[in-house]
């Protein structure tokens, strides 16, 4: 879909909305991945008009995935050991990911 309509999920949503529009099409948008090419705009508010928010935000060089882990980390909380997998009926025959994986 065209980007401002997209745009206007920002004045559907509750809470804390951020947006961020990446370069590439719908699935280099997603994927991203860091590179010469890849870039991204950032804004500190989102007013009602699309093109408002765009004339404000900054472009960013690298992947939006690197805003996103910082956003993310700023509200993960501490990191924890995962809980033991498997049961005495079922027992794990590796850790994660498993050996089909490595295999």
């Amino acid at each position: 879909m065209p980007w401002p309509t997209s745009y206007k999920a920002t004045s559907l949503l509750g809470g804390q909305v951020g947006y961020v529009l990446s370069s590439g099409g719908h699935i280099a948008g997603i994927v991203n991945p860091p590179g010469p090419k890849a870039w991204y705009e950032v804004a500190d508010h989102n007013p009602p008009d699309a093109a408002e928010w765009r004339a404000a935000a900054a472009r960013r060089s690298g992947s939006w995935w690197e805003d996103w882990t910082r956003w993310a980390q700023g509200r993960a909380g501490d990191r924890v050991r995962p809980p033991a997998i498997g049961s005495s009926r079922y027992p794990a025959t590796g850790d994660a990911p498993g050996d089909y994986v490595r295999g």
